[in-house]
């Protein structure tokens, strides 16, 4: 079980850092997080096949985490796709695809299966697999958004190893029940903690704020990600989380994490087919 970072950026894509995307790979089963413009462009350079890709969840409906998702599933189209894509998203994600498909004049020929998530109903199970459950549950930022926590399905006596994704959230401990005592937690972390009031203003995680959150949940590993572009060289967001979270790694894009009770060290994932 590991998660290729597609992109690790925050709202404005650097050369360094795309958008926000990743891939979980659960035993060949593979879902994709979130759809920043230019995700497409990100699988077929991680050499991912994109029509293996049969499940979407999407996070919240800000742009850099939603805008590719329209190209992405017009590019399966195009390439032949007949297979049932399942998608969940925030409550509106279905008319916006729908409402550009018809506008501009294209067609998906394969059936997609919508998962609408009503951020009034608090943590859902908004999917069921033969690899893993993946159940939402609402995080605080300025329109409703969503953290998942993917739990793979139990194989003999292998004991199911458990992927958490928040992204994006202000600081708030009610989602500590959510994410408590998972493998790998990726956490947004878009601020050093001299902008603190800065991320309370816009809803976001200073990297302190992120490892305290993993030390409070009993995460095994924190993965930090959607850093702003102002830090070039976020080598000061990782120290500062460190210092609430020692096992704490920051994200790069075109990296490979192990999801395991002993994590290792991330691989570089551009130089073989996955």
């Amino acid at each position: 079980m590991f998660v290729t970072i597609l992109g690790s950026g925050a709202a404005l894509p650097i050369g360094a850092r795309r958008c926000s995307a990743q891939v979980l790979n659960i035993g060949g089963f593979k879902l994709l997080i979130d759809c920043a413009e230019a995700t497409q462009d990100r699988i077929r350079y991680n050499h991912l096949k994109l029509q293996s890709i049969s499940t979407i969840v999407i996070s919240h409906l800000h742009g850099d985490h939603f805008f590719g998702l329209p190209g992405l599933l017009s590019t399966m189209h195009l390439c032949g796709r007949t297979e049932t894509v399942a998608i969940a998203a925030p409550k509106g994600a279905r008319q916006v695809i729908e409402t550009i498909f018809e506008l501009t004049g294209n067609h998906i020929a394969f059936p997609i299966e919508w998962h609408e998530m009503d951020f009034d109903h608090g943590e859902q199970r908004v999917l069921e697999t033969s690899r893993c459950t993946i159940d939402a549950f609402p995080i605080y930022h300025s329109v409703p958004d969503y953290g998942f926590r993917i739990t793979e399905r139990p194989r003999g006596n292998h004991t199911p190893l458990v992927y958490a994704y928040c992204c994006d959230t202000a600081y708030d401990e009610r989602i500590l029940p959510h994410i408590e005592g998972v493998d790998l937690l990726c956490l947004e972390c878009t601020f050093s903690n001299e902008f603190e009031p800065l991320a309370t203003e816009r809803m976001h995680l200073t990297a302190g704020q992120a490892g305290r959150l993993a030390r409070l949940a009993g995460a095994r590993q924190l993965l930090l990600t959607h850093i702003s572009a102002r830090f070039r060289e976020p080598d000061l967001l990782l120290q500062q989380a460190q210092q609430e979270f020692p096992n704490t790694l920051i994200a790069a894009d075109n990296q490979r994490y192990e999801i395991s009770h002993n994590p290792t060290q991330p691989t570089d994932t551009t130089a073989n087919e996955k």
